[in-house]
């Protein structure tokens, strides 16, 4: 994660190393970020198809609070916010809203800026057009994505059903290439609905 500090101070998100603001803004924009991809793609679908596999495939109740917006089990948005981007119009707007009714005003913002907001391109100090690959976890190279990529990370548990070595094997396969259908799917949907490209990590927690 590469955040302008200098630019974020000079915004007034971060004051004497206070950063309790720019965390803020940050929720806020995700929270919004999430309510205007829900308008625009039904991400239950791929839920449900999850649901209905017949994989055995179980849910990781401790991720359920990364979402701020999204209701979801197994999906979800993951990308840094670099929020000082944004205009100081913008930010005031953010510091203003209150949870609750999202207005046209707030869905405009969120869409004429998220791929900007999103964008992981501040290194060495200074902002650079170029893609390269960030890295989202621990898991190197599984989590490295292009910069500027809307980032998604599947989260699933362990087998809801107690399996013999054999069909361990061959259902932990079939989940795999499952999981990569549903990806490549909700990629293609997003790069057609939102026009940007999309990126989806795929972890399973066993605890």
């Amino acid at each position: 994660m590469s955040r302008n500090i200098a630019l974020a101070k000079e915004k007034k998100l971060i004051i004497d190393n206070d950063e309790s603001l720019y965390i803020e803004i940050a929720y806020k924009y995700k929270y919004l970020l999430e309510y205007y991809i829900n308008t625009m793609i039904d991400l239950k679908k791929y839920e449900r198809e999850i649901d209905n596999s017949n994989l055995y495939i179980g849910k990781n109740a401790k991720y359920k609070s990364l979402n701020n917006y999204l209701d979801l089990d197994y999906i979800f948005l993951v990308n840094n916010l670099f929020v000082e981007k944004l205009e100081e119009k913008d930010i005031n707007l953010l510091k203003q809203y209150n949870e609750g009714n999202v207005s046209y005003e707030l869905i405009n913002l969120v869409k004429r800026t998220f791929k900007n907001i999103i964008f992981d391109n501040y290194t060495n100090d200074k902002y650079r057009d170029s893609i390269y690959k960030v890295c989202y976890g621990d898991y190197v190279p599984l989590n490295f994505v292009d910069n500027d990529s809307l980032v998604f990370r599947i989260y699933y548990g362990k087998n809801l059903k107690d399996l013999n070595k054999d069909d361990f094997v061959k259902i932990h396969r079939e989940q795999l290439a499952f999981f990569e259908n549903i990806m490549n799917r909700i990629k293609d949907e997003v790069k057609r609905v939102l026009d940007v490209k999309c990126e989806i990590l795929l972890q399973k927690d066993l605890y």
